[in-house]
């Protein structure tokens, strides 16, 4: 994995930033942590969980919870996509996979990072389109208090 770092700031909290050049599609971190149903999640106090799979139900909807299992990828910093200025900034896509039986989220630059550069991710990618009720309903962020 290349270097990126977690910077704090007072006014924005935790994010992560490139330490060195990064072209596109390289591979940052796998996403973990511990999967429960969207039902479940109503329990959890994350910012940070990522939904894995979305059947439509919140019985049977997966979720990632890194709160006690994760590590760098949970402070990716978060993106407004309902602002095409914040969805510009974009700098990281996921892509999921099976691995001997088991789902993976593979976190990679979509395209070249500068160092200092802050890696950024839509949260709510692929479901443009959506109501904030729609998404509140299938587990997503309502991601417009994101810069």
């Amino acid at each position: 994995f290349p270097p990126i770092k977690v910077v704090h700031d007072e006014h924005f909290g935790f994010s992560v930033e490139a330490m060195v050049v990064m072209p596109p599609h390289t591979l940052i971190a796998e996403y973990v942590g511990e999967v429960v149903t969207m039902e479940q999640s109503d329990e959890i106090r994350s910012d940070s969980l990522m939904v894995l799979l979305n059947t439509g139900k919140r019985e049977s909807s997966l979720i990632i919870d890194p709160t006690r299992g994760g590590n760098i990828a949970r402070f990716l910093s978060g993106i407004n996509n309902r602002s095409l200025v914040s969805r510009r900034k974009a700098n990281v896509r996921s892509l999921r996979f099976d691995l001997d039986g088991h789902v993976r989220v593979a976190l990679f630059t979509s395209r070249r990072v500068e160092p200092g550069e802050k890696l950024q991710y839509d949260y709510n990618a692929g479901v443009k389109g959506k109501s904030l009720e729609e998404l509140a309903e299938s587990g997503f962020y309502d991601t417009s208090n994101f810069f």
